[in-house]
């Protein structure tokens, strides 16, 4: 049986969400072994602040560099845009934590502003605005409700 084309659309956002879903848990299972491994090399003491994450976002640019230059098709580089997308917005808020929630709610919106603009301006696939819309949704969400990661 073929699939019509909306049929493979609604796969393509469900391959979407469920990918995205898996990545932003391993994305967070990455950024613990980083961590842990950097306390471990260095340990605490004279380790300057946030040189975990430091190495971590590194770790993901260049992943993410790699992904996006790759030959991959776009469903497989949309889900991954999942990943990176949250992680800045996470990395953002941990950052801001201790600023009034409306800074982080802005520069959130720049963020993703930003991100919707190289997908407009490169003329990416629908599929990344998908991606996109989905993790602003989770972001605030988390935002919202006051979920803890």
């Amino acid at each position: 049986m073929k699939l019509k084309s909306w049929q493979k659309n609604i796969l393509s956002i469900l391959v979407i969400i469920s990918g995205g879903y898996i990545l932003f848990n391993v994305a967070f299972l990455l950024a613990a072994i980083v961590m842990n491994s950097v306390n471990l090399l260095i340990g605490n003491v004279g380790k300057p602040p946030y040189l975990g994450w430091i190495i971590y976002l590194i770790l993901l640019t260049v992943i993410s560099w790699l992904i996006f230059k790759s030959k991959l098709n776009d469903l497989i580089k949309a889900t991954y845009l999942t990943m990176p997308l949250m992680v800045i917005l996470i990395s953002e808020a941990v950052f801001l934590y201790e600023q009034p929630q409306w800074i982080v709610y802005i520069l959130g919106a720049i963020i993703v502003s930003g991100v919707t603009f190289l997908i407009y301006k490169y003329k990416l696939s629908w599929l990344y605005y998908v991606a996109t819309a989905y993790v602003t949704i989770v972001a605030l969400f988390i935002a919202i409700t006051g979920v803890e990661i």
